[in-house]
């Protein structure tokens, strides 16, 4: 532990050289190199590492549950073990009231927190009334991710949305998660300069890809704030339109610490903002887990064949109605009591 709590601190130092540079294929070599050097400390000073230095990257077992995050130096651990370089602040989860029920797609929240813009550097958009709420463990993720994103001088961020108050189901909107204060949406541009009220009641959205192609809008500050907010052991996943996903493997795939691509899932649209997903709270048991993400980068061809025309169909198949959904037994109780507040 002393080793550990060593190295965590070369490690601070190390992230206050690199901090001056962006996260990206031009960081300074001399701050990435300090920063290395010192993870590779603490990786080889853990008996769960799993690679040295200049050993190829590791292949990186499915997630199942939360990893240990219950302070700044089981979490770099964590992070490690993913093949992820986390640098900046941490914030420590040692548990809240709040208690989740279901997944994130069919499920609620009780005891969710809100968030708020008044007085800070970042800013709230407003898709709809009431959709800042999420669980403390998220709230803890966006301030480490804006205080990091500062450290790397990219400008405040811009915060679409979250959850309602008591999660559920959101109305009149194509959300079809965000139940239960896990998902957040975060768009692909900065509070700089500071937007209107009008801007933030109307959002518009920034295109960084279209079809297979990048736009000028992919800025490589866009590359690092992704890039930022996939390199944390709290995310279980990201959703990214494709291109943007397979534009971040060129940009990535070969460096050594590219764990953090793994979660960047390709989904339809996405191509405004990423929707990061945050994995189960460990004081939660009542949160359902997600599906396992695959071994590997997911770069290569298992990107690649979302651009592939689909395979002929020998006939046509009816589609099965979706069953309905049915919520926790928990959750229609906790839905009424927020309504009648």
């Amino acid at each position: 532990m002393r080793l550990l709590l060593a190295t965590a601190l070369l490690l601070s130092s190390a992230m206050l050289g690199a901090c001056s540079s962006p996260m990206s294929q031009s960081t300074a070599p001399t701050a990435q190199t300090a920063a290395n050097t010192a993870v590779t400390a603490v990786r080889d000073a853990s008996a769960t590492a799993t690679a040295s230095a200049t050993a190829p990257a590791v292949s990186i077992k499915p997630q199942t549950a939360m990893p240990d995050i219950s302070s700044p130096e089981s979490a770099l651990k964590s992070a490690l073990e993913q093949n992820i370089l986390y640098m900046g602040p941490f914030t420590p989860y040692t548990g809240s009231k709040a208690r989740i029920y279901g997944s994130t797609a069919n499920g609620c929240i009780a005891g969710a927190a809100s968030l708020s813009d008044k007085g800070e550097d970042f800013q709230l958009q407003r898709w709809g009334r009431n959709r800042h709420y999420a669980h403390p463990l998220m709230l803890q993720y966006l301030a480490d991710l804006r205080a990091r994103t500062a450290q790397f001088d990219l400008p405040p961020l811009v915060i679409g949305d979250l959850s309602q108050r008591a999660g559920g189901p959101y109305a009149y909107s194509n959300h079809s998660s965000h139940n239960t204060g896990l998902d957040v949406d975060l768009p692909f541009i900065f509070a700089q300069p500071r937007l209107s009220a009008a801007e933030l009641n109307n959002p518009r959205d920034n295109y960084i890809v279209q079809g297979q192609k990048v736009r000028e809008s992919f800025t490589p500050e866009i590359a690092t704030y992704i890039k930022l907010a996939a390199s944390d052991p709290r995310v279980d996943r990201i959703f990214v339109a494709p291109m943007i996903k397979k534009h971040m493997c060129a940009l990535y795939e070969q460096d050594e610490y590219n764990g953090f691509l793994r979660k960047l899932r390709p989904w339809f649209g996405h191509r405004a903002h990423m929707h990061v997903r945050l994995n189960c709270p460990s004081d939660s048991p009542e949160c359902v887990l997600p599906q396992p993400i695959p071994e590997g980068t997911g770069c290569g061809y298992e990107v690649d064949s979302w651009f592939l025309p689909p395979p002929p169909k020998s006939q046509q198949v009816a589609a099965k109605p979706k069953p309905k959904k049915e919520l926790p037994a928990q959750c229609p109780l906790i839905l009424l009591q927020y309504q009648q507040q």
